[in-house]
């Protein structure tokens, strides 16, 4: 966690920023927007003292996107009741969803949008860096990569998180995918998919968000992630929702570019 220098020499309260990490990541990867990055670059831009909480989503599969599963644990709750609470009773916050923002890189990038949309009471602005999203043909395209890179802990920990079985006799406790199984396929596509319906699922909440932002890479290795991104937008945009869109032009990555972007963005935001 982050505190802001002026934390300790004044009485204060500030706003924060929830960080989610990536896929085999862990909380301090928070570090790329806090630290004396924040500190440097805040001073030179006048940009708001803010709390920075990097929250761990790792688990014995290497990713729990964040997401409740009785397989492998509310993560989603971990997130929303139990971070923010404790954040909220022990530290010098200012404990009001317009003041309270939620940023994640790729796993987390997924799982800061997601929550976003199905939490707008607890924050009002997201930040959402290369995230992972689908469109219409994303599914299938990174269970393609996913195979061709060997990367089978990705496809364990998708699977407890998005299509669990926990009565299975087995110890396998998650539908593996099977592409000729349409059940199978809409648990599959019910995590980094079905954007559309998550999208208009949000829009029937009483809350709204202030503020969103979405920001990719055209030269990302997994190129699904920059279309997803693309149709999220695509489909905000469509609905009368406004978003902010960049496209850094890089690969899978988080720089200094990205953390001033994600900085410049929420100390306008609050």
């Amino acid at each position: 966690m982050y505190l802001p220098s002026s934390y300790f020499t004044s009485d204060k309260k500030y706003p924060v920023v929830y960080y989610l990490h990536g896929f085999q990541a862990g909380p301090f990867e928070a570090r790329s927007i806090s630290g004396r990055t924040l500190d440097r670059y805040s001073e030179q831009n006048n940009i708001q003292e803010m709390i920075i909480v990097g929250i761990n989503g790792a688990n014995q599969f290497g990713g729990s996107f964040y997401t409740n599963s009785p397989v492998t644990g509310n993560w989603e709750d971990f997130v929303t009741s139990d971070v923010v609470s404790y954040l909220d009773n022990n530290y010098r916050t200012l404990p009001v969803p317009e003041k309270r923002g939620i940023v994640g890189f790729s796993m987390g990038g997924f799982a800061a949008i997601n929550i976003a949309f199905r939490h707008p009471d607890k924050f009002k602005h997201v930040f959402t860096l290369s995230p992972g999203l689908f469109d219409e043909n994303g599914l299938e395209k990174a269970i393609k990569q996913w195979n061709e890179l060997e990367w089978g802990p990705v496809l364990d920990a998708y699977g407890a998180a998005f299509a669990p079985n926990p009565q299975a006799l087995d110890d396998n406790l998650w539908h593996e995918w099977d592409p000729t199984n349409p059940s199978v396929v809409e648990m599959w596509e019910s995590g980094y998919g079905n954007v559309e319906s998550k999208v208009d699922a949000y829009l029937k909440q009483e809350e709204k968000l202030s503020s969103i932002y979405v920001e990719y890479g055209s030269e990302d290795q997994f190129t699904w992630i920059p279309e997803g991104s693309q149709f999220l937008v695509e489909t905000l945009r469509a609905k009368g929702i406004e978003v902010g869109e960049h496209d850094h032009g890089s690969g899978h990555v988080v720089t200094f570019v990205q953390a001033e972007h994600i900085i410049d963005f929420f100390g306008n935001a609050f």
